[in-house]
């Protein structure tokens, strides 16, 4: 877990760069043609991932309040060449992830920008299994003043089980999502980060091969979507 974190860590500035040029269109320095330029700003990214569907990642009712993105690179173990040709920095480094065995490349494995606009939130919810961990890359924190109107929780941040944590822009923080976890972000700027699933280290090597051949299984009779 300590190598994902830094490998991630390292590339926070390629990765943030990637995610305004692509998401929002702002030419972070990769090149000076205006042309190309004007032709990212027509053409960004667009979220490809309804959080409101049901029997996928969230099976329940409608999750959130407020606006929430995901601009997905790994959409249910599958991988956008979409996303990789507009940021292939972050593309390269999740892909070393992979070629690592780390990355968990289930139907239940993700790889997106979540971006979470101000006064939304995600409500109190748990993940689906316990064989991954997920690890959240924050590019954009919004700025605050303190805690909440009084609370004792911050204006933007997530809670996991019983600990209530705030991202740090550039510091990576992994969690185990099958646990109750929730998020808010109370301020009006938006919170970025980049969201990668990965094995259980407590999950060996043969059990990763026999469970991803157990969800293949399963895919191929049609029980899991693709």
């Amino acid at each position: 877990v300590s190598d994902v974190v830094q490998r991630l860590e390292s590339n926070f500035s390629s990765i943030k760069a990637e995610y305004l040029d692509a998401v929002l269109g702002i030419n972070s320095g990769f090149d000076d043609n205006e042309e190309d330029d004007q032709k990212r700003r027509k053409n960004p990214l667009e979220p490809d991932y309804d959080v409101n569907q049901k029997g996928g990642e969230h099976a329940s009712d409608a999750l959130h309040t407020g606006s929430w993105d995901w601009h997905s690179y790994l959409l249910q173990g599958e991988f956008n060449s979409k996303f990789a040709s507009r940021c292939p920095k972050t593309a390269s480094t999740v892909n070393e992830l992979n070629k690592d065995g780390a990355l968990f490349g289930t139907p239940f494995g993700f790889c997106f920008f979540s971006t979470l606009m101000g006064q939304s939130t995600i409500k109190p919810h748990t993940g689906p299994m316990n064989l991954r961990l997920r690890v959240h890359l924050p590019l954009i924190v919004p700025t605050t003043d303190g805690k909440n109107n009084g609370n004792e929780r911050p204006k933007c941040g997530i809670r996991v089980g019983s600990k209530i944590h705030e991202w740090k822009e550039g510091e990576a923080l992994v969690l185990d999502d099958s646990y109750e976890h929730e998020v808010w972000n109370d301020t009006n700027e938006p919170r970025v980060l980049l969201l990668v699933d990965i094995w259980h280290p407590d999950v060996s090597i043969i059990e990763r091969e026999r469970i991803g051949h157990m969800f293949e299984y399963a895919r191929e009779k049609g029980w899991i979507g693709r």
